[in-house]
């Protein structure tokens, strides 16, 4: 009888910086977590401003979802969180490649509405 090969897991080590929005604005960093039963979720997040310091912070429990909604009520948590803290530039980051994606697409198509309608007022 042949018996699988062990595997052994090399955990991979990655040195992440964090990298200051332009002067005058704050920035936006959001994350999302699934416990190890996937029985619990929790987003949180955090503004700072372009000297690093911490100005407000979020986090909240929510019932089980999926990642790609985890991660969008983490910036929608943020994003409200901004707007009620009277923040207007703000730069946002997030570990999630498609919804980073997806909000520059509506964010360029909001532009474009929103310039036109100004244009025509």
């Amino acid at each position: 009888m042949m018996l699988a090969p062990m595997l052994h897991v090399n955990p991979m080590i990655t040195a992440v910086q964090w990298s200051a929005p332009n002067r005058g604005w704050s920035k936006l960093n959001t994350d999302g977590a699934v416990s190890l039963n996937g029985s619990y979720v929790a987003i949180g997040g955090v503004i700072k401003n372009a000297n690093a310091n911490w100005l407000w912070g979020l986090s909240m429990l929510l019932r089980k979802i999926i990642i790609f909604k985890i991660e969008a009520r983490a910036i929608l948590k943020g994003l409200r969180l901004a707007w009620e803290k009277k923040i207007r530039l703000l730069e946002i980051e997030c570990d999630n490649a498609l919804l980073v994606e997806m909000i520059v697409v509506v964010e360029q198509l909001i532009v474009r509405c929103w310039n036109y309608a100004l244009f025509i007022e």
